[in-house]
């Protein structure tokens, strides 16, 4: 009895086994190439690739199988192409085994070696194949399979299931487990077949068992994936939320100074002492001018805050983490530069200088880096004692960056220049955009209204209008549109004159 239970197991093609691996595997390639299409993901791919290539080596051996019987007329061809099938899906096995634990991560040079050895493989099979079909016979394919490449992959797969093992992927041990034992299992199934006691069960049982670790594995891993993106989802929420709630503090203890200021101003105006009345007045009507200056500074604040913090969610929604991260860091850090000035009515132009170049990364890094800044300072300035309104030149970087650079083509440049004309100190930001008559006809074209940008160029002038009113000389602020040799619009400079002491 447990002699003819084992000998109904060694013919898996008589029993309904093949049936039903052939199946199982259809149906898992088909799921998982529904689920590449819905979420971009190529581990998705070569899972499906890998599921599909094993079902096509198996399924027309069942007996009473549908489609094997469809297939009967073609089974020639297909035995023809065992060997190419078998080696495809063993350098398919191996892109996903790479794919699925991140080797580009881990091991970003041995995963380059990795894909170049993958597409010479193509190029032999393809080489091989025609050869064979030209001469009608594979000799030398099946040879080349069995004597080189299959010593190779066996050597290289035992070599990259180390490095598996060596990794901190969350999701090593579905393929070390799923891997190995087909590895060992197979490779027993082999050793039977050669030595002539073929028990072919084996290795479907092997396929089946690799095959539900490795959809598992998948599994866990989109669980991974959903779970950091709740983390940071949650993280730039509460980022936002203290930003705000920052920003409410600020604007209500500027109202509340504004308004006792003004207080004590109306009750100096019924002393009776007219020359004191008029010294107390003015130092007062200081005080309100410097908190006239950090009101409209405040206003600022929410004016970039939101598209960077879209950025950020726009990085999470692609599972782009390493720049999410990068990004939240110099965002966190740019916020906080923003919240040390917040108050002062006015900083060095060293501060300022620092806090525009990183203002100027965080925002080229939603254009990947494309725009090419630079800051040309006049020796003879000393940048520590230079004094200037905070966040003063942002709103013109900002619309030379998105009105001016954003809708152009090739290289772009962003220069920021600085020079000593007595009585002023002289900033000039230029760059090789569009211009601005052809950013406000895209912008008419599009039905876009340029309300934000207006106001951001009108609070700059606000404040500056507020910061010189102390000064003899006022400040002076010029537009300059530019043009090449053939007259077309080469970009736009900005002039700032700003008097110092």
């Amino acid at each position: 009895m447990k002699i003819h239970w084992i000998q109904a197991l060694s013919q898996p093609q008589d029993n309904g086994i093949v049936i039903f691996i052939s199946g199982f595997l259809l149906a898992l390639g088909l799921y998982h190439l529904l689920l590449y299409f819905q979420n971009k993901n190529k581990v998705y791919l070569y899972y499906a690739l890998y599921a599909l290539l094993i079902f096509i080596y198996t399924f027309h051996r069942a007996k009473h199988f549908i489609l094997a019987d469809i297939f009967e007329d073609y089974k020639l061809y297909l035995i023809f192409l065992y060997d190419p099938i078998k080696w495809i899906y063993s350098i398919t096995y191996v892109l996903f085994a790479i794919t699925f634990v991140d080797f580009s991560k881990y091991y970003p040079k041995f995963h380059a070696y990795l894909i170049k050895f993958i597409k010479v493989n193509f190029v032999f099979i393809v080489l091989l194949t025609l050869i064979a079909a030209v001469k009608q016979d594979n000799t030398i394919l099946k040879q080349t399979y069995n004597f080189i490449f299959l010593p190779v992959i066996f050597v290289l797969s035992l070599y990259i299931l180390y490095l598996v093992y060596r990794s901190k992927s969350p999701v090593k041990y579905y393929l070390l487990i799923g891997a190995g034992t087909y590895l060992i299992v197979t490779s027993y199934s082999h050793y039977l077949t050669y030595t002539g006691r073929p028990f072919r069960v084996l290795f479907y049982g092997a396929t089946a068992f690799e095959m539900i670790l490795f959809a598992l594995g998948l599994g866990y891993k989109q669980k991974i994936i959903l779970e950091e993106k709740n983390l940071w989802q949650e993280l730039i929420i509460k980022e936002h939320r203290e930003n705000l709630k920052l920003q409410t503090t600020l604007a209500e203890k500027l109202g509340q100074e504004i308004s006792d200021k003004r207080a004590m101003i109306n009750s100096l105006k019924q002393e009776k002492q007219m020359v004191e009345q008029k010294k107390l007045a003015l130092a007062y009507s200081k005080q309100i001018l410097q908190l006239r200056l950090q009101a409209v500074q405040a206003q600022m604040n929410p004016h970039f805050l939101f598209n960077a913090l879209n950025s950020i969610k726009n990085y999470i929604i692609k599972n782009e983490q390493k720049l999410a991260v990068t990004y939240l860091t110099k965002f966190a850090k740019l916020i906080r530069m923003v919240l040390e000035v917040a108050k002062l009515p006015e900083t060095s132009l060293k501060n300022e200088l620092d806090l525009m170049r990183l203002y100027v990364e965080v925002e080229n890094m939603r254009f990947n880096n494309e725009i090419n800044f630079t800051v040309d300072i006049d020796p003879d300035i000393d940048v520590n004692q230079i004094k200037v309104p905070p966040m003063i030149f942002q709103a013109i970087i900002e619309n030379a960056i998105w009105h001016g650079l954003a809708p152009k083509k090739g290289y772009k440049s962003l220069k920021l220049q600085i020079e000593k004309i007595s009585p002023y100190i002289k900033i000039t930001i230029e760059d090789n955009g569009i211009g601005r008559a052809k950013a406000q006809h895209i912008n008419r074209k599009k039905n876009i209204h340029l309300k934000k940008e207006s106001m951001g160029l009108k609070i700059t002038e606000d404040r500056l209008n507020v910061y010189t009113q102390a000064f003899k000389h006022k400040f002076k602020l010029n537009y300059i549109d530019l043009y090449n040799d053939e007259g077309q619009p080469a970009g736009t400079r900005v002039e700032i004159y700003l008097p110092y002491h």
